[in-house]
């Protein structure tokens, strides 16, 4: 059963069309990405499925009694709010179920026969509002999910929060209220890749329907199971994730005689990349992809609208581009880096990765020269030119017109080639109207795309990316990542995007808290195997430690930066207890499945005898806050096992 049917939506501004007869479905358990680029209509989608737009035309229909959340990119929450105030708000009805569940208990202990079986019956309708939203624990959940989203104050006033909390703040309010339907527009943008991979699960296990917007492609397809891509106001369904969406993509092209050259080469790189290494990539898609390759381009070119970028640069690397020599830095006394050594080879691309808070950008500071390293030093080499992308677009004056961002005069000179501003500024896909715009009216994306265009006028050999992949939409991702890999100077670049490290990144530096920074060769993939079979390798350890030894040890591992971890194991006693609370739980299931059978067909010898039939009831509801008591404290002694 469809959650949600959309029939004909029409929708313009002014004399811009931006959907045109946009028909689709979703079903009840459906999770469905949204593809276009930046302006193709995708959160203009959205904030009509939200009710908070009207259609031109067009007509929509929802499940009977469907409940719909939103999280848009810049989400409105109460500025003199606290975070647990915010929270709240989003709990109203889950509390109220509850209060009702609890008062009925109360009530059937002074109830006569006709008013028990009332109350059964809505005892019973709102156990199941309970149970779809996993709300008998709601405190403990609530913990929880603030600290899977890095939410570390609950009583922190909303307007003195980060844009990016703000928006793991909606995230949270989301994630608790449990909607039919989760409409997400770039739920990842913020987000570290711990946090954006525990989401990806949430919303893979998630028992309801998801419209997703994001520019992660990893994500997308993991989650995805169809894509819709917007093109010119229409779109066009694919079923399966991301991968299949390339060559779905490219065969529709193809068969449309659309075949351009320069996409079509992009599509079938991403399809390659797709195509192979492990889990993620699988290569069930290998034939299709064949296939695909030996398709002819001869066919007539689709002008599709792509950012003109091309990255190479004419300035000479030296000998030395980039040296850091044990680099720590302080803030009051606490480290934040600990002795930071790196040396950036001609060529290279580094991903920066870690928690937020590490100290990743800082770092950037610190090889700019905008910070100073409280101790060791950062050498740059005296042919080394960096360019910067900034992460809070402060290289750009808001209350400049795009025309200025580029410098006085008509002309700009890139890649030795004269230009007139006009045209240049159209390649980044500014129309002349928009030209004339003041930054500050531009989205993130118009804004990334422009620094872009600024960035290639510097003839940089070294560029310098802090979150890069912000607000950029996948069209333009997917020419960043190809323009990158072909570079011929050096990378830094900070990143949540998994997909764009593993394509670009040839090493991975990790800031893994307390001022410790790893340096690992190679890609995202091979950072992610040397995690797991470090892992492994402990996991192994410990098993050993626990066999040799029934009492409380503590184990220390060196970390590679010289700090020590403590991993506090179980004791034999906690060991046992595990066990038993184990059986304890499976044992209280059963016979909670057997009240339920019970409760929900009394068979002949019970009807009419409401005595029994409450004290099943009182046990039913016992059983509940015995298990839930177990399940916690399962929880705790398994947490402290895995260390």
């Amino acid at each position: 059963m469809n959650i949600l049917d959309v029939s004909n939506f029409n929708k313009s501004y002014g004399i811009k069309k931006v959907l045109q007869g946009v028909t689709f479905t979703v079903g009840e358990n459906e999770k469905v990405g949204f593809i276009g680029q930046n302006g193709c209509g995708k959160t203009t989608l959205f904030s009509l499925v939200a009710k908070i737009d009207t259609p031109d035309t067009g007509e929509m229909a929802f499940k009977r009694g469907a409940t719909v959340g939103y999280l848009p990119q810049e989400p409105i929450l109460d500025r003199e709010a606290t975070v647990a105030a915010e929270i709240e708000s989003a709990l109203y009805e889950t509390r109220r179920h509850l209060d009702r569940y609890h008062a009925i208990g109360e009530r059937m202990t002074h109830s006569g026969p006709d008013e028990m079986e009332k109350l059964l019956h809505e005892q019973e309708e709102i156990g199941h509002f309970i149970d779809h939203h996993n709300a008998w624990e709601v405190d403990h959940k609530i913990d929880e999910v603030l600290s899977r989203l890095g939410i570390p104050d609950k009583m922190a006033k909303i307007g003195l929060l980060s844009g990016g909390m703000k928006k793991r703040v909606a995230l949270a309010k989301l994630v608790l209220e449990s909607p039919d339907l989760l409409l997400l527009d770039e739920p990842t943008n913020h987000l570290d890749v711990a946090t954006t991979a525990w989401l990806e699960e949430f919303l893979i296990h998630y028992d309801g329907a998801v419209m997703l917007i994001t520019h992660d492609r990893y994500f997308l397809d993991r989650v995805a199971q169809r894509i819709i891509e917007m093109e010119s106001g229409k779109i066009y369904s694919y079923i399966g994730g991301y991968s299949s969406y390339l060559l779905g993509r490219a065969e529709r092209l193809s068969a449309e005689g659309r075949a351009q050259g320069r996409l079509i080469t992009l599509l079938r790189r991403e399809s390659a990349w797709m195509s192979r290494g492990p889990q993620g990539r699988q290569t069930k898609q290998k034939a299709r992809i064949d296939r695909f390759h030996e398709t002819q381009d001869q066919r007539k070119d689709h002008l599709d609208r792509n950012i003109g970028l091309n990255l190479q640069t004419h300035q000479r690397l030296g000998k030395t581009i980039l040296e850091l020599i044990t680099v720590s830095k302080s803030w009051n006394g606490i480290p934040l880096l600990k002795d930071v050594s790196l040396t950036l080879n001609a060529g290279e691309r580094i991903g920066i990765i870690g928690p937020n808070g590490t100290g990743k950008t800082t770092l950037l500071r610190m090889i700019l020269g905008e910070e100073h390293a409280s101790s060791g030093k950062v050498i740059r080499g005296k042919n080394t030119k960096i360019a910067y992308f900034d992460q809070k677009r402060e290289c750009l004056d808001p209350n400049d017109r795009v025309e200025d961002a580029l410098g006085s005069g008509y002309w700009v000179e890139v890649g030795g080639e004269r230009k007139h501003k006009t045209s240049y500024l159209g390649e980044f896909l500014f129309e002349h109207e928009d030209q004339k715009r003041y930054i500050h009216t531009l989205s993130g994306g118009e804004k990334a795309r422009l620094i872009l265009a600024k960035m290639m006028l510097e003839d940089a050999n070294t560029l310098i990316l802090d979150e890069p992949t912000n607000d950029l939409d996948i069209p333009t991702l997917q020419l960043l990542d190809d323009a990158l890999v072909g570079f011929n100077g050096c990378v830094l670049m900070v990143t949540h995007d998994r997909f764009f490290l593993d394509k670009v990144a040839t090493g991975i530096l990790s800031f893994e808290g307390d001022g410790g920074v790893r340096y690992t060769l190679g890609n995202y993939e091979v950072y992610l195997e040397r995690l797991k079979k470090e892992a492994a390798e402990k996991k192994r350890g410990l098993s050993e430690k626990v066999g040799s030894s029934a009492s409380r040890t503590k184990i220390k591992i060196d970390s590679p930066v010289g700090a020590r971890r403590a991993v506090l194991l179980l004791s034999g006693k906690e060991q046992a207890e595990l066990k038993e609370v184990e059986r304890a739980i499976e044992k209280l299931e059963a016979r909670k499945k057997e009240l339920e059978r019970f409760l929900a067909n009394p068979g002949p010898g019970t009807v009419g005898n409401h005595g029994k039939i409450l004290e099943w009831s009182n046990e039913f509801a016992e059983i509940d806050v015995a298990i839930q008591g177990h399940v916690l404290r399962w929880e705790s002694l398994e947490s402290k096992r895995s260390g």
